[in-house]
């Protein structure tokens, strides 16, 4: 647990991360950590954050030093894991006290299994009992967030309208110049798992280059999260965090996100998303419902259909659309992350826990 400077007094948050933050990579911890940072630029912050015995460890400090009685709201990121019962257990304190507490659930793919299959027993014995942690949270909690209005109404059913609708924030634009010369198209995701459509997005890439299309691809992927089999050699396989893909832009043309057909992926609105907007590139996105609204709206890139025909046509008009309508859509992007940006989910949170 650590404390925000004191320079606002009587104007202090509890935040709760059930993740740990010491080695910010992968995207929950990304967006935790730049919304606290948006957060702590508008009033003080606690935080109890870690791994379960970390967070039990710091649940129990916070209440013994009656830090609590100085917090005016208390927001939550829930972990894909379940909740430990003393984070249950404070939050329901924090609530009878009549603080607000506002708890963030960032997925529900655990309720999707046919299209996000459990990779073990322990995890598939996690999702089982993921409706039983969010009942645990909702009953802990004023409010649930979730990032779209749809995953709200699959996971509280009838109770959604009780929901409040926090999409992902999307980090500052990056001010990196398109190459003249940039033709790679960059993924970033798991290239194994079939809801991401990695599998789909190499297969379309083949056929637009033997239509005759000067593009590449770009995957950054976690380690192990490359394909089986060697990949062609038009592949290039990168292993980094977020924070290094900026370097990478120079290159890259455009930003894909392929995923598959599926309820799940109708429903959610992936972290990736806003960060490619922050990038400033074209996005080339499947036909999802939230995603591909977004995109329609910002007027930032190109909504294509499933499979790798239809893919590899819009490939097609990207490799070809003239270097003016490439700036557009860019400008479009950047706009978008402007509008999505951290401090305005900053704001509407300490809107809610404010009770405006």
């Amino acid at each position: 647990m650590t404390d925000a400077p004191q320079t606002r007094p009587g104007n202090r948050i509890l935040f709760v991360s059930m993740y740990p933050l010491r080695d910010v990579r992968s995207g929950p911890e990304v967006r935790i950590v730049n919304l606290l940072a948006a957060l702590r630029e508008r009033v003080e912050v606690d935080l109890v954050s870690g791994a379960r015995s970390e967070r039990r460890s710091a649940w129990l400090r916070y209440f013994r030093t009656h830090r609590l009685r100085r917090v005016s709201g208390v927001y939550v990121e829930s972990s894909s894991a379940l909740p430990d019962p003393v984070d249950i257990a404070g939050l329901a304190a924090v609530k009878r006290r009549g603080i607000r507490v506002l708890t963030y659930v960032r997925d529900a793919y655990q309720l999707f299994r046919d299209e996000y299959p459990a990779a073990n027993a322990w995890r598939g014995l996690v999702g089982r009992a993921f409706p039983l942690a969010v009942s645990a949270l909702r009953r802990s909690s004023s409010a649930l967030a979730f990032p779209t209005r749809g995953l709200a109404e699959a996971v509280l059913g009838e109770r959604a309208g009780e929901a409040v609708v926090l999409p992902p924030g999307s980090p500052s634009p990056v001010e990196v110049p398109r190459d003249p010369s940039a033709r790679s198209l960059l993924y970033v995701g798991d290239l194994r798992q079939a809801a991401q459509g990695g599998a789909t997005l190499i297969e379309a890439v083949d056929r637009v280059r033997r239509r005759g299309a000067d593009l590449d691809l770009v995957c950054v992927v976690r380690p192990g999260g490359e394909p089986p089999n060697p990949p062609p050699s038009w592949v290039r396989i990168e292993r980094a965090g977020s924070d290094e893909i900026p370097r990478l832009l120079g290159g890259v043309l455009a930003t894909v996100i392929p995923r598959a057909p599926g309820r799940y992926n109708d429903l959610a609105l992936p972290i990736k998303l806003m960060d490619s907007l922050a990038y400033g590139r074209p996005l080339v996105v499947t036909d999802r419902r939230e995603t591909a609204r977004l995109v329609r709206s910002a007027g930032a890139g190109i909504v294509v259909g499933d499979g790798p025909e239809a893919m590899a046509d819009g490939l097609g008009a990207l490799a070809t659309a003239p270097d003016e309508q490439l700036s557009t859509w860019s400008e479009a992007a950047h706009r978008a992350a402007r509008a999505h940006a951290w401090p305005a989910r900053a704001d509407e949170i300490l809107r809610f826990l404010s009770g405006s």
